[in-house]
């Protein structure tokens, strides 16, 4: 009697947990397609973000006012390795392993005002992912962001804080006294400190106690501007 009651319970607990877990799955597919929406909407915000609109977003905007300012301000490009713009290829388009990158021009009355593109690289614990943005001289930072990452919190973390995303805006990549790129860097401390006066345009101050993951943004920005320099040439050129 005793035993038939055990695989009674054994059977029962084994009925719940197929139960549950049919549930659970079944709920996590059928949220899948809006957590897909959430996060292309939240990178469609970086951008926004990255690119600083000259009306920004409302604090509270929701989903479809953001759509609406993105699709009317931001042109989707892409270009190949030679800074030659795609025809007939949008971000999405690009499979990998294609030696294509995509673009995010802000257009305001058909004129742009700024160029944008994804970041990636390693910090200290997590990948970044975020955008960054020139102004229409393809010299001048218009903006960046990180919208997915996984530094400390109170530490590397600091990297998506707005005091330490301003600090980029006005800085330059490319040195006009030299011709030569120098892509924004990190520094360790503050650059008033550390850099002289001359050279202060071309960095930014660090986070105190992140110094791997200031590194970390520091080579990103460099690889990614390199990388998409045949086109700023261009720009630049103009």
């Amino acid at each position: 009697m005793q035993r038939q009651s055990n695989q009674y319970t054994f059977m029962f607990a084994l009925a719940v947990c197929a139960i549950c877990s049919l549930a659970i799955a079944s709920v996590s597919e059928g949220l899948k397609s809006r957590k897909e929406l959430n996060v292309a909407l939240d990178i469609k915000k970086n951008i926004l973000k990255a690119v600083g609109l000259k009306e920004g977003l409302p604090k509270k905007a929701t989903a479809k006012e953001v759509l609406s300012v993105y699709e009317s301000k931001i042109e989707e490009t892409v270009i190949d390795d030679n800074g030659e713009i795609v025809e007939a290829k949008k971000p999405g388009d690009i499979q990998e392993g294609e030696a294509l990158h995509p673009l995010y021009i802000y257009k305001e009355s058909g004129q742009a005002v700024s160029y944008c593109f994804p970041i990636i690289g390693k910090g200290l614990w997590s990948t970044l992912y975020g955008y960054f943005a020139l102004e229409p001289d393809a010299m001048t930072v218009r903006g960046i962001t990180f919208y997915k990452h996984g530094e400390t919190p109170g530490l590397g973390a600091e990297i998506e804080r707005d005091w330490f995303l301003n600090n980029f805006k006005g800085k330059k990549i490319w040195d006009v006294r030299s011709g030569a790129l120098m892509p924004t860097q990190v520094v360790k401390g503050k650059v008033a400190g550390v850099i002289p006066e001359e050279k202060q345009e071309f960095y930014v101050d660090g986070i105190s106690g992140a110094t791997i993951t200031g590194k970390g943004v520091s080579q990103m920005v460099d690889r990614w501007v390199h990388a998409y320099e045949p086109f700023l040439k261009k720009i630049r050129k103009q």
